[in-house]
C-alpha cells in the first residue's frame, strides 16, 4: 500500500510539474515584459521616474531567451493597446490598462502570435 501511494505521490508531482513548466516557458517572459513596459509608459507619462521599472523591463529580457526583436514587438503592441476599460473612480485608463492586458483574450492571442514568430 506504502508503495502505491508513493507511485500516485511521485506521478502526481510530476505531471503537475511538466505542464507547470510547459505554461510557464510560453509567454510568461513576454507577459511579464509587456506587464512592467505598461508601467513604463504609465510612469512616463506622469513624469514620474522610470529608472527602477526600466530595470524590471531590462531585467525581463535580460533572462529571457527570446530574441529582443520580440521584445520589440511587444513593446509597440502595448504602446498600442487601448481596451475599453471602464472604472470605478476614474482610474487613469493608462494605468488601468496594466492591470487588463494579462487578462485580454484578443492581447494574449496577439502575444501568442509574436512568441510564434
Amino acid at each position: 500500500m506504502k508503495y502505491i501511494n508513493l507511485i500516485a505521490a511521485f506521478s502526481m508531482i510530476l505531471s503537475l510539474s511538466s505542464c507547470a513548466t510547459k505554461q510557464i516557458k510560453g509567454e510568461d517572459d513576454l507577459i511579464k515584459f509587456a506587464k512592467s513596459n505598461c508601467f513604463f509608459w504609465y510612469f512616463k507619462s506622469q513624469g514620474i521616474d522610470t529608472t527602477e521599472i526600466r530595470k524590471v523591463t531590462t531585467g525581463v529580457v535580460e533572462m529571457s531567451t527570446y530574441s529582443a526583436d520580440k521584445f520589440q514587438k511587444v513593446a509597440f503592441l502595448v504602446k498600442g493597446y487601448s481596451p475599453d476599460v471602464s472604472t470605478k473612480n476614474n482610474v487613469n485608463k493608462e494605468l488601468s490598462k496594466c492591470f487588463t492586458l494579462g487578462t485580454d483574450k484578443d492581447f494574449i492571442s496577439k502575444l501568442h502570435a509574436i512568441s510564434e514568430l
